[in-house]
């Protein structure tokens, strides 16, 4: 894997993790780093970098790493500077029924309405 990549590109690691404002939850954080343009490859990145973002916070990589924060539930968050398409909101709908059965769950954070 190139050292390079990052964002939905690099597949095989998570971007960032943070404690949501007010402290309420963990945030496992996607940076979006392309242009949601409803592509097959778009969207399989996508579904790879969730799978990597899920098997890390499910997995117990996450309390592992941030025991102060062990009981706090998680949230796999996609930091998004645009409007997703259609097709990557469907997944995200689908996947976060998936990331609730695992203990946490999927959203979407619209960087340009965040306060």
């Amino acid at each position: 894997m190139d050292q390079d990549l990052h964002g939905l590109e690099a597949t095989n690691k998570v971007d960032w993790v943070a404690l949501a404002h007010g402290g309420g939850y963990l945030k496992v954080g996607i940076a979006q780093t392309l242009e949601w343009d409803g592509s097959d490859r778009t969207l399989g990145l996508l579904q790879a970098k969730w799978s990597t973002c899920l098997a890390f916070a499910a997995g117990g990589e996450l309390r592992k790493l941030y025991p102060d924060h062990a009981a706090l539930p998680w949230k796999i968050v996609l930091s998004c500077q645009s409007e997703p398409d259609e097709r990557t909101k469907e997944f995200v709908r689908r996947a976060a029924e998936t990331t609730r059965q695992e203990g946490g769950d999927f959203i979407i954070e619209r960087q340009w309405e965040a306060g």
